[in-house]
């Protein structure tokens, strides 16, 4: 292999190709620099040998990947006349900072003596001066199954038959220790084999296919595509550089983990996680720590292709942009670090797809999510019609109850995350083993409504609360989806609604004030009269009265004015407005008191009542009485739907 860097046999720079027998070798050739010496070939040209042979001068080797560094720098440095070898396989910490490397050892080119670099991704590790001194840059192919039975064929004089592209994608040293002198070419692919069989790989996951998730549609399209991307991949339809990196984004308990798992596990992928407190428990967690755990991670995935990477807590990395000074020294290494890394495994031509995970998209670092890196944004949100929560409880109850009663518990349920319908039903299953009897409606239903320990009293008059919020709502078109009284944190119970337009006008603004105060009325009309239960309620009131009037421009004043104190004026037109909604919302309740009357008993003794429950009970929506209307009715900035809420 002296022949690429030895110029005494030269003239006029006239450079012969080098050419390869491989099939006669009279003397044992150990397979390391064989495979140097063929890729290097395959990957210079006339031109490229020419400026090899001229000194001095700086040539920087592009390897396929860290394990590769050895094998070519060993080669090269037992040359006669080999140049400088200089490994950058990592930057180096100066001060807290990674650095990049190469920069001290331009020195040799002073001397007359050539450099040469070796690197899995120059660009990201050498000095920016050593790039732009560089004669020549040459990249190596990764390992093919064509080369590997070159390399066969060069150190056995034998036919390498059965070689496949799986072999060829084995780790370099593995390859290296198999294919020797002493074998033949079959004990060779044979010992590929034996390798390809035993090569580690993840425990198969104990998860579901991903056609028998209960997912929402949004995230059933993006899982489908997936699937069939890394389909493709594996059947060399698809490049891997054309697999779209993603970040599953949404609140706690909606599947994110198992949804991405699922996938691997349907695409007969291997699955690889961590996630951010995994490099701080894992290690000292000091800053080189983190850095070797990060990097091991990458690795990882690499080494266990085809695979899919998953980053859980990917929040827990800070946006650069919003942390002080003092924190960002410390965080900055570790994020520049990470998207190096993630750039290293897109341009690393394996089988694999990385994918994270976040509770709080909004906080994560720009750069992490631009095109290229954890670019495709993917939704994950609770289940938010009754046929999809219906569809999670079918999925963890199997067979277990009738249709009828899954529906009923899916009517109660809306709005929670899969994590706690499964948490219901693990629950319920232990109650009902308890009892030594097969699960029952009941057994699920007592997890979803804990023991209340409040007095009949209060339970009554914060059902009668809560059914004025949703009959008044009911009657102004509002759709109710459900009512309940139970405890969650400081509210008391609440009344769950969806708006009939999300562009208020001045009616609308009113009716939700009339809504927001029919917990008051119901208080009034069929209670102990009106309580301090209240309070936020007619907070939430008066603040849409005072953006009616201030802030949406939907009354005589078009002047956005920032929340002030009340002047005494604008006070009393407030609560003369709040009193005349306050008996709209009488008026409604009064002409529904004895279904209002039936329909809090009900709630007091199931706690829950869902939409439909209330809708059957009223019937059709009923025309409310004549409103105030005004000619100026074009709000710009939409509300959020009113919540009733009681904290006595």
């Amino acid at each position: 292999m002296s022949d690429f860097f030895d110029n005494s046999d030269d003239h006029d720079d006239e450079v012969s190709p080098i050419t390869i027998d491989e099939t006669d070798v009279s003397e044992k050739e150990y397979s390391g620099p064989a495979l140097a010496h063929m890729s290097l070939s395959a990957a210079l040209n006339r031109k490229g040998r020419a400026l090899l042979k001229r000194h001095p001068n700086l040539s920087i080797v592009h390897v396929p990947d860290r394990e590769w560094i050895p094998v070519i720098a060993a080669a090269i440095k037992n040359l006669d006349k080999a140049p400088a070898v200089q490994i950058a396989a990592d930057r180096y910490k100066k001060a807290g900072v990674y650095q990049r490397v190469g920069h001290d050892e331009l020195a040799y080119l002073r001397t007359g003596r050539s450099i040469l670099y070796i690197s899995q991704d120059p660009d990201e590790i050498l000095a920016e001066a050593v790039l732009a001194a560089a004669d020549i840059r040459i990249t190596l192919e990764p390992m093919s199954a064509a080369l590997l039975r070159r390399l066969i064929r060069r150190i056995t004089n034998g036919t390498a038959r059965g070689v496949t592209q799986d072999m060829a994608r084995l780790p370099i040293s593995v390859i290296l220790g198999i294919v020797r002198p002493e074998r033949t070419a079959r004990q060779c692919v044979q010992g590929l084999q034996r390798a390809l069989m035993r090569k580690p790989r993840p425990k198969p996951p104990n998860v579901p296919l991903l056609t028998d998730l209960p997912l929402t549609d949004g995230v059933k399209r993006w899982s489908n595509e997936a699937l069939t991307d890394l389909k493709a991949v594996e059947a060399g339809t698809l490049g891997a550089e054309n697999l779209v990196f993603g970040l599953l984004e949404g609140p706690p308990g909606t599947g994110k983990t198992l949804i991405v798992e699922s996938l691997a596990h349907t695409a007969h992928w291997n699955f690889i996680s961590t996630s951010i407190g995994a490099w701080f428990a894992s290690g000292d967690g000091a800053l080189g720590g983190v850095a070797k755990n990060l990097r091991n991670f990458i690795d990882d995935i690499i080494a266990h292709e085809p695979a899919v990477g998953f980053l859980d807590e990917l929040d827990a990395l800070p946006n650069r942009a919003t942390i002080d000074n003092r924190a960002r020294d410390w965080w900055t290494p570790v994020v520049t670090l990470f998207l190096t890394e993630i750039d290293r495994l897109r341009t690393s031509g394996k089988r694999v797809l990385l994918l994270g995970a976040t509770n709080y998209y909004d906080r994560l670092d720009g750069a992490l999510i631009r095109p290229g890196r954890l670019q495709q944004r993917v939704s994950v949100l609770p289940p938010g019609t009754q046929d999809e929560v219906a569809a999670v409880f079918r999925h963890y109850l199997r067979s277990d109850l009738l249709p009828a009663e899954i529906v009923k518990l899916a009517n109660i349920g809306k709005g929670a995350t899969p994590a706690t319908i499964e948490g219901w039903v693990k629950e319920g299953r232990n109650l009902a083993r308890s009892l030594g009897r097969p699960l029952g409606a009941k057994d699920i239903w007592q997890q979803m409504i804990p023991p209340d320990d409040r007095s009949e009293a209060d339970i009554a008059a914060i059902a009668i609360h809560e059914l004025g919020h949703a009959l008044v709502a009911h009657r102004l078109g509002h759709t109710v989806e459900r009512v309940s009284i139970v405890a969650e944190g400081v509210s008391a119970g609440h009344t769950k609604m969806r708006m009939p337009s999300l562009v208020p006008t001045w009616s609308s603004q009113l009716d939700l004030i009339a809504i927001n105060l029919g917990g008051r009325a119901a208080d009034i009309l069929v209670g102990n009269g009106a309580n301090a239960g209240a309070e936020r309620d007619l907070a939430t009131a008066t603040e849409l009265l005072i953006a009616a009037h201030n802030r949406q421009g939907l009354r005589e004043n078009l002047v956005y004015l920032p929340q002030t104190k009340l002047d005494p004026a604008s006070h009393e037109t407030l609560n003369a407005e709040l009193h005349r909604q306050l008996e709209r919302a009488l008026e409604l309740l009064q002409a529904d008191r004895e279904i209002l009357l039936t329909l809090a008993a009900r709630l007091a003794d199931e706690k829950l009542l869902s939409g439909d429950d209330v809708a059957q009970a009223l019937g059709r929506t009923a025309p409310p009485p004549e409103r105030q209307e005004s000619k100026r009715t074009a709000g710009r900035k939409a509300s959020r739907p009113s919540r009733g809420v009681i904290n006595p």
